[in-house]
């Protein structure tokens, strides 16, 4: 069997998405790509990396596949095993007894259906997946171009126009407060500690009277405000992922990472407040057969319920296998 597999997919951003690629002082900037533009100039353009997208797909069948095993309700991973799942290991050519040898790495994807898809590392050797993921492009005016047809189409269909990049791009600005400029919570202070509060808000008020910068850096507060770039709430991204199955089980797998993803999609940072949420709202599935190519449109949510049932019988059949190997894994 050899099914080659790709799904397209446009997803919305329900929450601002803060994607960073690097920190100038306190200001956090979007990760950002080079595109070339039809008229030969280039333009930077927001972008959700594929390595965030493909270590969400790869962190949604690590759970899988520990659940499946029953290492969820009792959990007992070496440091290894933790390393393997969610990272695909890394190169240690120790050479022992408990090193995953290239000759057992049959085995290990047997056990672990994953790794065949994401890859892994065994031994001195690292061994190359078949998933192969593509960047979140930002759906703008700079990128459609670069796009298949029917996302044109989609946006035609829902009356939506594409906008300049610049469009979509916010700075906002939080604020870490000092709970020590608030006197009530002063209250709650040791006398000796509020003491030493109190010193200091004094002795900030009067370098900032005296206009000394030295002093008032060093009795300055420890609130702390900083900007950051997101992209709004509501933006679209066009985003391609395929891989190469050569069995019912590895393309059951590919099913269950993808659609377990989608289920609950988050990237970039700052998660706990409110950032990073993305929802699938519409999906192409191209199957690539020898020697034929055919195209037809699918609805993404129906990936999840129909996966991972061959996953899953496949997992627990050899759980005590699983849990046995990941307890000697050196990856």
């Amino acid at each position: 069997m050899m099914d080659h597999r790709r799904y397209e997919v446009i997803l919305c951003a329900e929450e601002p998405i803060a994607h960073h690629s690097e920190s100038f002082g306190n200001s956090a900037i979007f990760m950002r790509r080079k595109v070339r533009q039809p008229d030969g100039t280039f333009v930077s353009v927001p972008t959700l990396t594929a390595d965030t997208m493909r270590h969400g797909m790869r962190e949604a069948a690590a759970y899988a596949l520990l659940d499946a095993a029953g290492l969820l309700d009792a959990p007992g991973l070496t440091e290894a095993a933790l390393r393997l799942l969610f990272a695909g290991g890394m190169i240690t050519g120790k050479g022992d007894a408990s090193t995953v040898k290239l000759d057992d790495y049959r085995r290990m994807i047997d056990l672990i259906p994953s790794v065949s898809l994401f890859g892994g590392c065994a031994g001195n050797r690292c061994i190359p997946g078949r998933l192969q993921v593509g960047d979140a492009m930002l759906l703008c005016l700079e990128q459609m171009h670069l796009l298949p047809g029917w996302v044109g189409d989609y946006l035609a269909a829902q009356e939506a126009q594409a906008d300049t990049q610049r469009a979509f791009v916010e700075e906002v600005q939080r604020v870490r407060m000092d709970p020590a400029l608030q006197p009530s919570k002063r209250l709650l202070l040791t006398e000796g500690e509020r003491g030493k509060a109190e010193a200091r808000l004094i002795a900030s008020e009067a370098a900032s009277a005296k206009g000394d910068a030295v002093e008032a850096e060093a009795a300055k507060s420890t609130m702390m405000p900083r900007r950051f770039e997101t992209v709004v709430q509501g933006s679209l991204f066009f985003w391609r992922v395929s891989a190469v199955c050569h069995s019912a089980l590895e393309l059951d797998t590919f099913h269950l990472a993808l659609g377990a993803f989608l289920g609950n999609a988050r990237v970039g940072g700052k998660k706990g407040t409110g950032h990073g949420l993305l929802r699938a709202l519409t999906a192409q599935k191209i199957e690539i057969r020898r020697p034929l190519e055919n195209c037809t449109a699918i609805d993404p949510g129906a990936l999840a319920p129909e996966a991972g049932e061959l996953f899953r019988d496949h997992v627990k059949a050899r759980a005590a296998d699983v849990r046995s190997f990941l307890e000697q894994v050196d990856a």
